[in-house]
């Protein structure tokens, strides 16, 4: 079965040739937000979940709160 929410760590300034680097995907995306709080432990920075289904993208900052 495939993860419907991707979580990808922004690189870089998206408005000045940043990027989205994919981390991994989650099933849920409560999942998708715990995860990025514990990945923010490792990689400190922005993240993106991208929802596969309706393409709607969250910004969240490593501390998992939506921006």
């Amino acid at each position: 079965m495939r993860h419907p929410f991707c979580i990808l760590n922004v690189l870089g300034d998206l408005l000045d040739g940043g990027e989205l680097c994919l981390v991994e995907t989650a099933r849920t995306l409560d999942a998708a937000k715990a995860r990025v709080e514990s990945l923010a432990e490792l990689l400190p920075g922005d993240f993106v979940i991208y929802d596969g289904a309706t393409g709607e993208c969250v910004s969240v900052t490593g501390d998992g709160k939506p921006h």
